[in-house]
């Protein structure tokens, strides 16, 4: 259970289960702090972290909502950290324009320092890597779950995008049963 403070409804997140993968010669992230402005969206708390940055529970105080708010960083791997914010950048405005049931939603892009950030839905839920008691699941309910996942991968193929980092931590299934990643 994550509060998430004056006005806005506490509710249960996603089970990120956080992966801390470093490679040499990453950017590491600076811990944002509850109440810190990113953009237009004000920082809640921390759902998890992962390879690529580290992601937010955000409030968006023009729409009303919650978000998720990841902070990407760019890899120091010899090239510039400008190429690689740029990089990112496109690769998150690309994603942005991508809508299908089983794709988390991007609502907006933007940069912070030399990282990129990316408003997305919010999903409450758990993630498959955290999905309760799968060994006493019957096969029709995991086909189900993996065909969603598929059919969200194949929408980003078909749009020219590629996952890259494709695992049961980063497939979502949302408290309505929906599954995005």
């Amino acid at each position: 259970m994550l509060n998430l403070g004056s006005g806005i409804a506490d509710t249960a997140v996603a089970d990120t289960r956080p992966v801390v993968r470093r490679v040499p010669g990453d950017v590491q992230p600076q811990e944002l702090e509850r109440g810190v402005m990113v953009g237009r969206y004000m920082v809640l708390g921390k759902l998890g972290e992962g390879g690529m940055g580290v992601v937010y529970a955000a409030y968006d105080p023009e729409l009303d909502r919650r978000v998720a708010l990841k902070l990407l960083l760019p890899r120091a791997d010899g090239g510039s950290v400008s190429a690689g914010r740029a990089r990112l950048l496109r690769e998150a405005q690309a994603l942005a324009k991508l809508s299908h049931p089983n794709v988390v939603a991007v609502h907006d892009v933007g940069t912070h320092g030399d990282g990129v950030w990316v408003a997305m839905e919010l999903v409450v839920g758990h993630t498959l890597g955290a999905w309760p008691d799968p060994h006493a699941r019957r096969w029709p309910e995991i086909l189900h779950v993996l065909t969603e996942a598929a059919r969200g991968i194949a929408a980003a193929h078909h749009a020219g995008l590629v996952h890259r980092d494709l695992k049961p931590d980063n497939v979502m299934i949302g408290g309505d049963g929906r599954v995005r990643v």
